[in-house]
């Protein structure tokens, strides 16, 4: 009876009901269609520690307990200095660094070191720049280091926008959309409620 009533509530004010919608939902495209394209490229390394005998579990563990130390370095401004001059772009130290992120897998000696940008060709060449730049350092930061890139940051992976969001953000301006326009809904139909009695009142004492 309830649903029924919702029903009743949204065919009697649909106009505003489909006005709040519409709103909701246009403002959401809008924001989407103003908002920059942002793309990922991820370059991943491989990090161990140089030693003379290969492949033991202790060796395994120091490399894995110094992932972390590699993941601060390659966020360094000593790295970010040399991307830089790789690059040879106008973008500062402080902006670079704010356009990567580095994360290690649990369990495993890989780094995961990606990069964002509006543009997929920079996005690709920031994330390699400073791939190579920690892997040419890596030693004088760990004397022992040992680190080779598994993978190179590339097009076709960096090709396809990260952010916006589009169609989880019109699902999301939809289901707010839909409430807005149902609290308008039932807030008329309180107001219009009201309005009857009241009318229905004064009806009453004139005829009293």
């Amino acid at each position: 009876m309830e649903i029924f009533n919702l029903v009743r509530v949204i065919g009697r004010h649909f106009i505003a009901f489909g006005f709040t919608l519409l709103l909701c939902v246009g403002g959401v495209f809008l924001v989407n269609s103003m908002v920059k394209p942002q793309y990922l490229a991820t370059a991943s390394l491989v990090a161990t520690i140089a030693s003379n005998e290969s492949g033991t579990y202790n060796e395994f563990l120091a490399s894995q307990m110094l992932t972390k130390t590699y993941e601060d370095a390659i966020q360094s401004r000593f790295i970010a200095i040399e991307a830089q001059k790789k690059l040879e772009t106008s973008e500062t130290v402080f902006e670079l660094l704010k356009r990567v992120t580095v994360r290690t897998d649990p369990g495993t000696l890989v780094i995961l070191l990606s990069a964002t940008h509006d543009n997929p060709k920079d996005a690709v060449a920031i994330a390699n720049a400073f791939a190579e730049s920690f892997i040419e350092k890596s030693r004088k930061i760990v004397q022992s280091a040992n680190v080779i890139v598994l993978d190179y940051a590339n097009m076709e992976d960096a090709s396809i926008p990260v952010s916006p969001k589009k169609l989880f953000n019109l699902a999301i301006g939809s289901f707010i959309g839909l409430f807005a326009g149902l609290s308008v809904a039932l807030f008329l139909e309180k107001r219009r409620s009201l309005h009857k009695s009241s009318r229905k009142d004064k009806t009453d004492n004139i005829y009293s």
